[in-house]
This record gives structure tokens, sequence and C-alpha cells, in this order.
């Protein structure tokens, strides 16, 4: 089976590894996801044996491959999981149509593994791959009852396990019972008297129904937790449990292709044979009737109702039905050239001529789908995976366990993602841009232990200045802004007290140069450098003042890359707590960040305040930090 190891290789290698900020605002992909993680319903109507699956495909591969695969790979592996099964199960298809031809089974299984649709729904958080497994699984179970039937054994048990997995169909992707027509024609046709045999049809009724119970946990997770349901009002939770199931979102999608307006789209159906490509699905719709009659017939019907609801679905995801129709047109293909395989020749001669053209010809198409398919289906390390990057800054300010941290959309949604599946540290509370119903609970750290911090991002203050707008701000990091109900006063430990006036009005009392600075981090922008300095208002300050930090090495300024003086100015806090704002005493951190080029690490820093004027610029006061000690000038 070494066809198999290769896809499972080639899958791994390619498997998502993160999401663009797109995914990470919706859609299917990022709802699986939190679903499997969270145990929550996914999109309706739920999948519910699917995404019970996934939560525990989810947890069982955190102790087994976390190590090597992170949270987003883990949960883009279940879909591998199905298609590594689907491909089993299609080789073992094609084997018995074939005789045993495994040459002709492995490339043909190898040919699907590389089409786009199948290799991208395997690397990512789609359910697709399982509607696949479930489809051959029912071809592979309809064949062996009637090979059973030709041998005259009953093959009842291979009717009970159709009916059960008719039953998984219903509480997973239900496009898949598309099959379900044509396959009872295909039992009927054969063995009429079935119908008469009312005990089996009773058991074979309830094992299509026992999936149906998994339904349950979609209306207990749902009435438990009002905020997964989505958008929208419902008395009850019986209520959204109905309007959930009968997923009005997909209905709704079929309704421009009741009409007759725009037959055929720009991707459908020229998407089927540019990704089969004309040979295999000419060859494969030919073939599949030297798999013989009644499974022809079979097939056909099945085939025939794909496509007539992708036309009816071309306006929506009609890729979902089609997925699962593609194996059986290459099962085809495969029979037709097994026929060509074991055709008498004029000449044995010939034979091992055409047979090794056959395999040349097979490994040219699959070499031409690799090819073709490797660049789109590769979710690895993609450079538009930026969605978590707005999460991952914020928390590299280390905020204290706990925190409640108020961020933008993009640092919202990043945020939950890494605080509730990646599993990330610190743990903090994320909330959206200022709807912070529970904020009047937050009480000032000072007088109560056990009240969480409270945070702002630099980006939520953009975004919405008047959020939280009346509170005290402080500087906490590059990215993270301190928000406290009443100001403080006590300089911290890890701070080097100095004593520099600037003006009346103005002092600074101490600086800090981080360890990350000290010893400078290497990042794609340069070397990370970051300084905080501690002020204190003597008096109030009439005046919104600009504070200018400009590093130094042996008394002259560093310059960046571009051979410019290296230079950063802001107002207090991020440009988000102006001086005319500060209380008489109140000591506000303030923080600047540089990338430095060539890991120069300045010795000194020159702090200029000045304020603009109608004519300018009027300086409050200039300094020199010694940065290698105590002291300062």
């Amino acid at each position: 089976m070494g066809v198999i190891l290769l896809a499972t290789t080639l899958y791994l290698i390619t498997l998502d590894t993160g999401l663009r900020p797109d995914e990470l605002s919706g859609g299917d992909l990022i709802t699986h996801q939190y679903a499997q993680a969270q145990g929550r319903p996914s999109n309706a109507p739920g999948y519910p044996l699917y995404t019970i699956g996934g939560w525990l495909w989810f947890r069982l591969t955190r102790p087994l491959l976390g190590w090597a695969l992170n949270p987003v790979q883990r949960l883009s592996s279940y879909s591998t999981l199905w298609a590594i099964l689907s491909l089993l199960v299609l080789y073992h298809l094609i084997s018995r149509a074939t005789r045993g031809n495994w040459p002709i089974a492995a490339l043909s299984t190898a040919f699907y593994a590389t089409t786009y649709f199948f290799w991208f729904y395997s690397v990512t958080t789609e359910q697709y791959t399982s509607a696949v497994f479930q489809t051959l699984l029912i071809v592979w179970l309809a064949f062996k009852w009637d090979e059973a039937q030709t041998l005259d054994q009953p093959g009842d048990r291979y009717l009970l396990l159709l009916a059960f997995v008719i039953g998984t169909c219903l509480a997973n992707l239900v496009t898949t019972l598309f099959i379900v027509p044509p396959l009872l024609w295909f039992i009927l046709s054969r063995r009429p008297d079935l119908l008469h045999r009312p005990k089996l049809i009773l058991v074979g009724a309830l094992l299509v129904l026992l999936p149906l119970i998994s339904y349950a946990y979609v209306y207990a997770r749902g009435a438990a937790h009002p905020e997964w349901r989505g958008e929208g009002q419902w008395p009850s939770a019986w209520a959204w449990f109905l309007d959930f199931v009968t997923t009005q979102q997909g209905r709704d999608e079929l309704a421009p292709g009741l009409t007759l307006d725009n037959i055929f789209t720009a991707e459908f159906p020229s998407l089927i044979w540019s990704e089969l490509t004309w040979i295999v699905l000419i060859g494969g719709l030919v073939g599949i009737w030297w798999l013989g009659r009644r499974r022809a017939l079979f097939l056909y019907a099945t085939l025939a109702i794909c496509f007539l609801f992708c036309w009816v679905d071309r306006f929506g995801n009609w890729f979902q039905v089609i997925i699962p129709a593609y194996p059986l047109v290459i099962l085809g293909f495969a029979a037709s050239l097994n026929v060509v395989w074991f055709r008498q020749l004029r000449s044995d001669a010939w034979r091992p001529a055409v047979r090794g053209l056959i395999l040349v010809g097979l490994v040219g198409l699959v070499a031409y789908r690799l090819t073709l398919s490797l660049p789109r289906a590769d979710q690895s390390h993609r450079p538009e995976d930026t969605g978590l990057d707005p999460g991952w800054a914020v928390l590299s300010d280390s905020p204290p366990t706990g925190s409640i941290i108020i961020g933008d959309h993009g640092e919202w949604l990043a945020l939950g993602y890494l605080t509730n599946i990646w599993g990330a540290e610190p743990i903090i509370d994320p909330r959206p841009l200022c709807q912070t119903h529970s904020l009047h609970q937050i009480q000032d750290p000072q007088t109560s232990r056990d009240t969480p911090a409270l945070y702002l991002t630099r980006r939520a203050v953009e975004s919405d200045p008047g959020c939280l707008a009346d509170q005290h701000r402080y500087a906490a990091g590059a990215t993270l802004i301190r928000v406290q109900a009443v100001p403080n006063t006590q300089l911290p430990e890890s701070a080097r007290p100095v004593d520099l006036e600037f003006g009346p009005e103005l002092s600074l009392l101490g600086f800090e140069v981080h360890p990350s600075s000290e010893t400078p981090a290497r990042t794609q922008d340069g070397t990370l450098w970051h300084v905080s300095l501690y002020w204190r208002a003597e008096a109030p300050v009439r005046s919104d003042y600009t504070v200018s930090v400009r590093p130094l090495r042996d008394g002259a300024l560093v310059l960046d890359a571009s051979g410019e003086p290296l230079i950063q100015d802001h107002q207090p806090v991020w440009n988000s707590y102006p001086t005319s704002r500060w209380s008489p005493g109140e000591i506000v951190r303030d923080d600047y960040v540089l990338y430095l080029p060539d890991a120069q690490v300045p010795d000194t820093a020159r702090i200029v305040v000045y304020r603009r004027t109608e004519t300018g610029f009027e300086n409050l006061g200039e300094s020199q930090l010694d940065l290698t000690s105590d002291d300062a000038e």
C-alpha cells in the first residue's frame, strides 16, 4: 500500500498551518474548527457525528502529535484521516474491479489523491472527505452484497451495514444520500423478495435511525450555550433547534439555481473536466459500463443525480456534491484501462508495449495532476496566513494570566482563537471593542486583589478613541495599554531611578530597558529594542507634549538601514494619554520600541520633550540617559 503511505506523507507535509484574516472572521472552516475544539454544534444542521469525532480526535492528537503539529494542523488532520480511509476503500474497489491489477489500482488512486479539491479538503478543516468515505463505503458494501448473491449467500450483514452507513450520512453531510435511490434499485431489482421480510426491514430502519440520536447532542449544546446559536432570535431552544436542522442557509443557496438564467457558470461544469482531465472523464464514464450492467446503472444513476443537483446548486457550494462523485468516475476509468490491459491482441509481443504505455500514461497523469494541484492545495506556511499575528503581538507583551484585553475586531478574533483553541499562554479574557457589559464589575486593583487587570490595545484605541477614555492609561508593552480607575503613584522596583526635570510640570523618575532590549531579539524588521520611561506630573499640565526618544551609540545617533537617524516620537502611552489629562503626582509609564539595524545596542538615549506651536515646535526640555548604569545626565 505504498500509494497510501505516499498520500499520507504528502498530506501531512501540506497540512494547513495557519489562518488568513478572512478565514478567522467566519465561514465553514473556522466554524468546524471551533466545533471540533469546543464540542459546539457546527454550521447547520450541526454534523453531530463528524463534530463529536473531531472533538475526540483533537484531544487524542494533543499528547500524540502535539509535539509535531500545531493546533491548526491537528484540526486539519481530522480531514486527512477521512481522506486516507477514502483512498483505502477506493484502492480496494479498483483492485476488485480490475481483478487485482495493483499497478492500475495504485496509480488511479494516486490520481484521485492529487486532484485539487480532494487534496485541498484533505489538508483543511472541512467534512467533505468524510462524505467521500461514506459514498465509497456504500458502493463497496453494495458490491460485496452483490457478490454474495452471486455466490448464493444471504448477505444480510451487508444490508444492515448499508443501513447504518446511510444513517451516519443523515447525521453528517446529507448530500451523500443522493446515492440512496439508485442503491435501493440496485438491491431490489435483484432481490424484490426483501420487501417481504419485515424483520429485516425493521432492523434496517432502526439502524438508519440510530445515528440520528446524535442530534440530541446538537440540541443539548445549543440549549446550554445560547451564545453558540448564531445570529437571530428564537423564543426557545427547541425553536432554534428546528430552525437550525432545517438549514435555511442551504435552501437559500439553492433558490437562484431554480431558474434557467446562466445555465452554466464560469466554474460549473468546466471545473469538472479541468479537474479530472478529458481523458479520465470520458474514459471513466465509458468504463463504468465494464463493471457490469446493474453496477453500471447504479453508478450512472448516482452520477446523474449528483450532476443535476450540482446544476441546481451551481451558484452555491456544489463542490461538496461533486467531490464524492469523482472517485466513481475514476473507478470506471480504471475499469477501461483494465479492459485494454487484458485485451486479446493479434500478437502477444505487443502486450508488454501496451501495458507499458498504460503505466507511462498513468504516471504522466498523476505527475500532471500533482504539479498542477500542488501550488494551490499546499496550505502549509502560506504568507497570507496572518490572521493570528495580531493576537500573538498582544501576548508577546506578557499580560498577567486572567487579564481582560479589549482589542479591535481582528485582535479579538485572534485572541479568542489563541485562548480557546490554541491554548496559548498566558490565558487571558479577550473582549470585543468596548462591548464590555461586565466592565463595571472591574475595580481598582489596589483595592481588590482578585480583580483582573484591564488592558486596551493600541489598535483598539485607534479604532475607538472614546473606549474607556475616562480611565487612567499606562503603556504595558509594544501593544498593550493598562487601564485603571485610579492614578498610579508608585515607581516599580524594576525601574532604574533618575531625577530629571522637564520644566516645572514634568519629571522623569525612572526608566527600564527591558531584557529583550539589553540582549536585542532579531525579528524580520530588525533588532528589537524596548525602553520604558516613567514620568510624573508635578502639577497640572496645561499642554499636550510629545516625547522624542533617540538612541545613541558612542555619542552618535543610531542610523536605520537607509542611513537616517533612528527616532521615535509620540505623545505618551502610544498617543492615547495626553499630558493634559495627567493628575498631579501621577506616575505614567510610556514605552518606545525601535528596530535597530545590525544589532547596534544603544548605550545612551536622548530624551526630548516638546509641543507643537502655531509657528513650529517648542522644547520643554532635553536630557540624556546613560543606559549602561543607574545614573543619568
